[in-house]
């Protein structure tokens, strides 16, 4: 809470120093009796004390968990729940930075007087991601307006505009490439290895007793077991990441950690370890495992703002070349690991990490939030240089998932792997 002095009455009281110092200099009575409403207004302003900030907020949501682009009417209700009258309240509500308001409007001002409460509402546009609702802000003005009271109210709101993967899993997704044999779709099982002459101490388990009844001879049967392959989902989050559509519209970087959010999600126990790298002001690197505590970490890796900031680190700095994430990426990764890039694909660099990845053997999905609009000549040639990157990535042997945010996600996901 912040309690600062306005300069309101400063104008008025200057005003009448003035007249009233010209009145005695030039002996005129009249300018004296000016002057005295001027002393008296900025005399009343130092005596009035300080609005006590008894507020108590609410916020409610006529769908918590909307589709992208359906609109969502926020209902914010304000009381005072002092004994003394609030006669100015300016109340600014903590809308998400990723939601733009489509009516009305998320500021308010009114009078309260004890246990009076005040309701406003706007609609808000829902975007995919996870948004939580920060504190509103209210500043609160005596009846002077020469005290004023800065406040936050918070209430925890969050509004989930989901696009859940069901029906397929991560390991089809990231090891579509990888020229390897497997029994599930969780890229795990066993498979027939060996046949040889029993010798004591086999395990009865492994032995053939189909053959041994058909013929009398007693073999072994060896399975290797399929492990499952770990994945990492690697985010393209560099400055030229942070465009979008229009202004007012979430940026590519905010659809890739959606993305994220929905494929670790989807995640069951049959897929395999799971990984996370970022691509930004600095490398972030998240050894792949498997586990619930292990989820956790990566979803709190997903929401903070040090590794994936919703604004655009300082234009000024530009970005760093990808060789040097690419070199630290391609040491930490095992052999036949699966990597799921998140790209808008707006420069040529994703391009370079996926070659240098398959060059590595292993299989690369892209998976591309399109953020590209045609309505202008630039916007036009930044679409046609995006489709020409994708058909480079596909003569590469990745796998791309062009990603129309405004579309489910796991119907861009499903027509890549069937194609």
């Amino acid at each position: 809470m912040t309690t600062r002095r306005t300069t309101r009455w400063n104008l008025s009281l200057a005003a009448a120093l003035l007249a009233s110092g010209t009145g005695v200099l030039l002996a005129e009575p009249t300018l004296l009796l000016v002057s005295i409403p001027g002393v008296v207004f900025a005399t009343y302003s130092h005596v009035t004390s300080a609005p006590a900030p008894t507020l108590e907020f609410e916020r409610s949501l006529t769908d918590s968990d909307p589709s992208h682009g359906d609109p969502v009417e926020v209902t914010v209700t304000l009381r005072n729940a002092g004994d003394r009258t609030l006669p100015s309240v300016c109340l600014v509500d903590g809308v998400p930075p990723m939601l733009s308001v489509r009516n009305g409007s998320a500021r308010h001002a009114a009078a309260l007087d004890p246990g009076d409460e005040t309701t406003f509402s706007y609609t808000v546009t829902a975007k995919h991601g996870v948004h939580r609702f920060g504190p509103a802000s209210a500043v609160l003005e005596d009846v002077s307006r020469s005290v004023e009271v800065e406040t936050t109210v918070e209430e925890e709101t969050e509004l989930a505009c989901r696009s859940p993967v069901r029906t397929v899993s991560l390991g089809r997704i990231a090891h579509r490439h990888a020229g390897a044999t497997v029994t599930t779709d969780g890229e795990s099982g066993i498979e027939f290895s060996t046949v040889r002459s029993y010798r004591p101490g086999d395990s009865p388990a492994k032995i053939d007793w189909n053959r041994y009844a058909r013929d009398g001879e007693l073999t072994t049967v060896s399975f290797r077991e399929n492990r499952s392959r770990a994945t990492v989902l690697c985010l393209d989050a560099r400055n030229r990441c942070y465009r979008s559509t229009g202004r007012g519209e979430p940026h590519a970087v905010l659809y890739e950690r959606a993305a994220a959010r929905e494929l670790l999600a989807a995640v069951s126990e049959s897929d395999g370890p799971i990984g996370l790298a970022v691509f930004g002001a600095e490398f972030h690197w998240v050894t792949p495992n498997t586990g619930s505590r292990h989820a956790a970490t990566l979803r709190r890796t997903l929401e903070d703002g040090d590794v994936l900031p919703l604004e655009p680190p300082d234009e000024r700095n530009s970005d760093e070349p990808v060789d040097g994430g690419t070199r630290a990426l391609r040491t930490r990764l095992d052999r036949g690991t699966g990597v799921v890039l998140c790209s808008p694909l707006l420069d040529d660099g994703p391009l370079e990490i996926a070659r240098a990845l398959r060059a590595d053997g292993h299989p690369v999905t892209v998976l591309s939030p399109d953020v590209t609009a045609a309505e202008s000549l630039g916007t036009d040639l930044a679409r046609i240089r995006r489709d020409n990157r994708i058909d480079a990535l596909r003569r590469a042997s990745a796998s791309v998932v062009d990603w129309d945010p405004a579309t489910p996600l796991e119907a861009a996901i499903r027509n890549e792997v069937t194609r």
